[in-house]
């Protein structure tokens, strides 16, 4: 493992710390499947090696600061590369939804590619493994396919104070990659669960007529619509987004205040979480990968506090 730092500063204003790295593990351990005559079905085994490097930037400034208002920043920001380099024998592991393989990302896909659907009779289509369109869906057409490992991800805090009051917010962000999301899949049923769960809005661009070109396929009420809704590549969703993760706003009673009422110390807050999520995909009247990143839309929550000192 090789990790190199620096760090500076400049005027006690701007302080900037980089740290790059790279990360070799070898024997990797891993679980694998054995023949059932020995009496188990899986054992442990040092089965490859496996690759990380990246750079992470952590730098504070100050703003402004003067004798009632200051305002400070704390960002930061980091990109890793991994890669799996040997398996053992070289034999590619395949998961429900990804596979080891070597040269690959570890977070690397392995699903069917989705053709869309067909505006003759809305059936839903695919790509074979040599990237023909074919009506019949098949595992044997699965191939390595994007992955989950974003470009680079971080953060942003900003802290602003105006005499006794402080007002703080987060915003988290990450660019690049994709994810799978099994909540879309099933909210995207094609009629399949349109009776017992509800229905991404997605599902009105549906085929109707011979030369509609729609978002899905015909839907065909409790019907597996000819595996339209399988694992492949119509999940697949880019995984960019902005996030505003919380706003705290605070005050501090004054200290004449306090002490008339026997306390040492009192502040009151304000703090909202989850205020709001941006992704560079979003349409009017379409879902995204901002209403399935966790499952269900996230919760906005509004809290107030006091804190006493006594």
């Amino acid at each position: 493992m090789a990790n190199i730092g620096l760090r500076a500063n400049f005027g006690n204003r701007v302080d900037v710390e980089v740290e790059v790295y790279h990360k070799k593990t070898v024997d990797l351990l891993q679980e694998q499947d054995v023949s059932r005559t020995t009496g188990d079905t899986r054992v442990t085994r040092n089965i490859g090696s496996t690759q990380n490097r990246g750079i992470e930037m952590n730098i504070e400034t100050t703003n402004i600061q003067r004798r009632d208002f200051s305002w400070r920043t704390i960002a930061n920001i980091s990109r890793n590369e991994n890669k799996l380099l040997e398996l053992y024998q070289g034999i590619p592991q395949t998961r429900d939804r990804t596979i080891w393989m070597e040269g690959y990302d570890l977070n690397t896909y392995f699903l069917v590619r989705w053709a869309g659907v067909d505006p003759r009779d809305g059936a839903p289509l695919w790509y074979d493994s040599n990237g023909n369109v074919t009506r019949t869906y098949s595992n044997a057409n699965r191939i390595p396919y994007k992955n989950s490992t974003p470009w680079f991800y971080g953060g942003i805090t900003n802290t602003f104070q105006y005499k006794d009051w402080t007002l703080s917010f987060l915003a988290v962000y990450s660019a690049g990659g994709y994810r799978f999301t099994s909540f879309g899949r099933d909210a995207s049923s094609d009629g399949l669960h349109l009776m017992e769960s509800n229905q991404s809005v997605n599902q009105l661009d549906r085929w109707q007529q011979p030369g509609d070109l729609a978002l899905s396929p015909k839907p065909l009420w409790q019907v597996t619509n000819a595996n339209s809704t399988m694992n492949s590549t119509r999940y697949l969703q880019n995984a960019t987004f902005l996030r505003l993760k919380n706003i705290y706003l605070t005050y501090d009673l004054s200290e004449a205040w306090t002490q008339r009422v026997g306390l040492k110390g009192a502040s009151v807050s304000l703090l909202a979480d989850n205020i709001g999520v941006w992704t560079p995909y979003d349409k009017a009247g379409r879902n995204s990968f901002k209403q399935t990143m966790s499952g269900y839309p996230m919760e906005t929550t509004v809290s107030v506090g006091l804190n006493v000192k006594l």
